[in-house]
């Protein structure tokens, strides 16, 4: 909560529905009352009808008195939000329109306003390429969550705005993450990430994420165990398997596959495993027996295997070495290998 002078109001719905006159918390009343003042904080300075009032209230089975109960709601709140309003004067905050009431706050003065406002920011950032400073604006806006969002008020159309706004968090979350992941934050995201997996293990692109730290990590096992995980309890509890993208995922790390890892800026535009590893990063397993110290000979047959399968990049060709038992077919192939 920032209130920016002793006067000035500030609302809370990422939480409690809370007010405060600059630090002075308001009472707002009953759970009933305090859903009129959410949805007049929901609505952002548009007018609120009588009859939405009702609804979010009380739902499809209001009392017969809903309307002069809703009309003492919002009377009483517009005394305690319009506190130095003197006799006979005209409300500033809470307004009368036409068949309903409106609240004029400036979108800084609610806590989901400067949230809003942090995560555009740092959506503008990324956008712009500037992953530490989105990062931090993704931070600053997630700050302003206090727990569950318009907790301990009842009604119908507080319980669709929960659920909303929880979703509205998680997406935020999962970019901050992601934003992590890519700046190689692998230390913070891990931790969470395995965290909110365990929270919300039908999340894909949480899934997805935590692979993808584990891996670049150099714990590979540990991302395909998570892919196990996930699958299982997609398949258990929904009956269907993983998306495209977490199955490629997993197909590419299964593979170890070194376009996964984070690329260096400037010329060079891969670590070697050797610098990954001084970095305490591993590309991946050391899948090759180690070469002969020492190796002669079968130069005809190394360039014959060189000409048939270039360096190009791509594992898109399979060169087979044939011939009898005990020549040494395993010896040439590993020191290929080794050299390429």
């Amino acid at each position: 909560m920032s209130a920016s002078n002793e006067d000035s109001l500030y609302f809370s719905v990422l939480g409690p529905v809370r007010a405060w006159r600059g630090k002075r918390e308001l009472n707002l009343g009953s759970p009933q009352q305090r859903v009129v003042l959410a949805v007049l904080l929901l609505r952002r300075g548009r007018p609120v009808t009588v009859a939405e009032f009702v609804d979010a209230v009380w739902g499809e089975a209001p009392p017969s008195a809903a309307v002069s109960v809703l009309r003492t709601y919002a009377s009483r709140l517009r005394k305690v939000l319009e506190d130095g309003r003197g006799v006979g004067g005209s409300p500033r905050v809470l307004v009368s329109v036409a068949d309903g009431y409106l609240l004029r706050v400036p979108e800084r003065a609610v806590d989901l306003g400067v949230f809003e406002q942090r995560v555009a920011e740092g959506r503008k950032q990324r956008a712009a390429g500037e992953l530490a400073a989105a990062a931090d604006l993704l931070r600053a806006g997630l700050a302003e969550w206090e727990g569950v969002p318009l907790a301990g008020i009842p009604g119908p159309l507080a319980e669709v705005e929960r659920s909303r706004l929880a979703e509205e968090r998680l997406t935020v979350l999962e970019s901050c993450l992601e934003i992590e992941v890519e700046l190689g934050q692998l230390g913070e995201a891990v931790p969470r990430l395995i965290s909110l997996t365990g929270e919300y293990p039908l999340r894909e692109e949480l899934c997805r994420l935590l692979m993808l730290a584990l891996y670049r990590s150099g714990r590979q096992a540990e991302a395909l165990a998570a892919y196990r995980r996930t699958r299982g309890t997609l398949v258990a509890e929904l009956g269907v398997e993983p998306g495209v993208s977490l199955r490629d995922l997993h197909d590419r790390i299964l593979a170890a596959d070194a376009s996964l890892l984070p690329e260096r800026s400037g010329p060079q535009q891969r670590l070697s495993s050797r610098e990954l590893g001084a970095a305490g990063q591993v590309a991946g397993p050391a899948q090759l027996p180690a070469d002969l110290p020492t190796f002669t000979g079968r130069q005809a047959e190394l360039e014959q295997v060189r000409t048939l399968a270039p360096d190009t990049g791509t594992p898109s060709s399979v060169t087979v070495i044939s011939g009898m038992a005990g020549i040494g077919k395993t010896t040439l192939a590993v020191h290929w290998a080794h050299r390429m």
